[in-house]
């Protein structure tokens, strides 16, 4: 394992800035710790209120991730209190949490202390790190008695076994009562089934030692692999890069609508080599279906995987329908285990399935956000890697069903997960969609993009001006992403749904407001360019994006929505303008077709007919207007205001934003092939 220290702390720095550095470059290594994954603390003195010097605790909060937690995620608690704990031969969760929060020096500031806090605490050591390591998971995820033998010859008495037992108080209890046993010249604890403690009096031996024991097992598991193929030969070559992003575009929305159908999901592909090696092993499939590494991976991986099988030459009817059969039939199998282990209450998960296997295609990995599911791909390489590491050693063994059950319906950990459901639920009118904006690098589009956004939506961002679109996803945050798109190309717009697909598992809304500045001109002077070009971008371009955009939700099977910006001029006669008005009459037309077509799939296809909003496009449709007339661009503007009944000059695009996402939302789930205006109240406009 390479050593990461570099140059240290910074000097001067205090007990919590140095913890603040070790944590950070454990966190950096993906083979010591996986997103959320992993705690630290250190043990310090302070003066209390009264001027006493008393002993502190600081341990990582939950929730934080050791990678980028700062000093405000870590948690002080008073080691006079905690040493209650010792007095306690038993605790449920929930005293065990309220104990704590009696022991915060600083509650209702710092967060929630680690549900590891009471190890912590139990343990006399001023530095503590807790890594959940491929190597010692694959050193202890074999025969109880063999990773115990294992870790006394590698390491003497300097490294303590302790036998599985269930995190938070049963573990601290479990090392209190072995605590005798631990040698002076310990340097950690391989815990079963749940990673390495290394301990020390500063940080940087602390991390020494960590970095130490994790290289010494790691030699041990590759001398004792060698050259061996552990998952067994592979059964078939995994196709080029570019056949699996077309394989993995056609199949991770008939994944997502298979697993989403009470909470959406969002989907990542991984088809980094070591995966698809792995996938590949004629081994693998069995021993997949063991279980996970470490009980925090089955809250951020699952249970079990699901594998799904397919031969890669087959029909696309043959693939989704095989890919269909498999999940159902994963699916039985967790409802079977449901019920082998279920008490009276216990209802089956919704989020039973969080990877799903593909050999020759990858791992999909399915949760509520992008960044989760990017910490189930991490956690399920780590357990890739543990499982070989085991299979070298010996053979790979995960706990008891009972245990695996019980761990994956952990109140702890399961209140949180169905709280923040229900908040989404509450709180979001878009929890969990996927969205995309064609036009979205700015005006309308821009202002939709953040909306969908702040809904709870992922979005991805159209526009021809790509440097544009980019920058309006960055603004957003991790939930967006921006691309070039040119909506008179129908490769351009097959790629970018085709992205929208693979950066988030498929698509819930297609939201097309695409405009293209018109040449106002007479029909006794109009060119055909002129009209080529105008019913190019707002309705051929615009049907092909409607197109794209069913074929992926038709697989989904979850629905959709499909709203498009037609315009007053869909609506209304204006004198030169027969390029712009045809094109979105005829937009309009397509709609009311689309709508009659795609109502069966549950796919609901709407217009907004938005005039004087304040974007470039419609400040530009002024300019040419007034110069026309003769007028000043204020001037114009008055004219725009007289005429509609609520006498509104320009409207902001944010009053359009928040219509369309209402009709991408479940409150307008009964309304398709319709038309909403919002214009300020032009008579002439009216659709009805």
């Amino acid at each position: 394992m390479q050593d990461r220290w570099a140059s240290g702390p910074s000097r001067g720095s205090d007990a919590i800035d140095q913890l603040v550095y070790l944590s950070n470059t454990v966190g950096r290594e993906e083979r010591l710790v996986q997103p959320g994954g992993g705690n630290t603390s250190v043990k310090m003195k302070r003066k209390s209120e009264d001027g006493k010097e008393e002993l502190v605790l600081a341990v990582k909060g939950s929730g934080t991730d050791l990678r980028t937690i700062p000093r405000e995620g870590f948690t002080q608690l008073s080691m006079a209190r905690l040493a209650g704990l010792r007095e306690r031969g038993d605790m449920s969760d929930e005293e065990m949490m309220s104990f704590m929060r009696a022991c915060m020096l600083h509650d209702g500031r710092d967060p929630v202390p680690s549900v590891e806090t009471p190890l912590h605490s139990v343990l006399p050591h001023r530095v503590i790190a807790h890594t959940h390591d491929v190597a010692t998971m694959s050193l202890t995820n074999v025969a109880d008695e063999t990773a115990e033998d294992l870790v006394k010859t590698l390491f003497g008495g300097k490294v303590v076994y302790v036998p599985y037992v269930r995190p938070g108080f049963p573990l601290a209890r479990s090392v209190m009562e072995a605590a005798a046993k631990i040698p002076d010249d310990a340097v950690g604890m391989a815990l079963a089934h749940h990673g390495l403690v290394a301990w020390a009096d500063d940080v940087e031996e602390c991390y020494a030692r960590l970095v130490s024991l994790v290289s010494e097992v790691e030699r041990f598991v590759d001398e004792k692999r060698g050259n061996r193929r552990v998952f067994g030969p592979p059964r078939v070559a995994a196709p080029p890069a570019q056949q699996r992003a077309e394989h993995a575009r056609f199949l991770m929305p008939v994944v997502r609508g298979e697993l989403g159908a009470t909470d959406r999901a969002v989907l990542r592909w991984d088809d980094s080599e070591s995966v698809l090696d792995a996938l590949a092993g004629k081994r693998f499939a069995a021993l997949s279906q063991k279980g996970m590494t470490t009980p925090e991976h089955i809250l951020r991986a699952g249970r079990l995987p699901v594998w799904v099988d397919l031969d890669l030459t087959a029909s696309r009817d043959e693939l989704a329908a095989r890919t269909r059969d498999q999940i159902r039939a994963a699916r039985e199998e967790y409802l079977a285990y449901h019920a082998r282990n279920a008490g009276h209450g216990d209802r089956p998960l919704d989020d039973w399935a969080k990877v799903v296997l593909v050999p020759g295609v990858g791992m999909l990995t399915a949760f509520k956000d992008k960044k989760s599911a990017a910490t189930a791909a991490a956690c399920y390489r780590a357990v890739i890697a543990s499982i070989e590491g085991a299979e070298s050693i010996d053979a790979f063994r995960f706990i008891p069903e009972a245990d695996v059950f019980a761990f994956e319906r952990w109140p702890l950990e399961r209140r949180k997960v169905e709280e923040a459901i229900e908040r989404e639920r509450k709180e979001k009118l878009l929890p969990r969609h996927i969205a995309l904006v064609l036009g979205g690098g700015s005006g309308i589009g821009e202002a939709s993009a953040r909306r969908f956004a702040e809904e709870g939506a992922h979005v991805v961002v159209g526009d021809l001006d790509g440097e544009r679109a980019s920058a309006v996803a960055a603004g957003i945050g991790p939930r967006a992403v921006g691309a070039a798109v040119d909506v008179r190309d129908e490769a351009s717009l097959a790629s970018i749904v085709g992205r929208a697909v693979l950066e988030f598992g498929g698509l819930d809304t297609l939201f097309y407001t695409v405009g293209a500045s018109p040449r106002f001109a007479p029909i006794k002077e109009i060119e055909r360019e002129d009209l080529e070009a105008q019913v190019a971008v707002h309705y051929v371009g615009a049907v092909l994006a409607i197109r794209e955009a069913a074929r992926v939700m038709e697989r989904q099977g979850l629905g959709g929505s499909i709203i498009c910006s037609v315009s007053k001029a869909a609506l209304a006669p204006g004198r030169d303008a027969v390029a712009y008005a045809g094109s979105k009459a005829a937009l309009q037309q397509a709609l009311r077709v689309a709508a009659l077509e795609l109502g069966p799939l549950g796919i609901r296809v709407n217009a907004i007919n938005a005039d004087q909003i304040d974007t470039p496009l419609f400040r530009r449709f002024v300019e040419a207007r007034a110069a026309a007339a003769g007028r000043g661009f204020e001037e114009q503007l008055e004219v725009y205001r007289r005429r509609n009944a609520l006498g509104v000059s320009m409207i902001p695009a944010e009053a359009v934003a928040e219509l369309a996402v209402l009709l991408a939302s479940e409150r307008f789930r009964y309304t398709t092939g319709d038309i909403l205006t919002i214009d300020g109240g032009l008579g002439d406009a009216f659709p009805r």
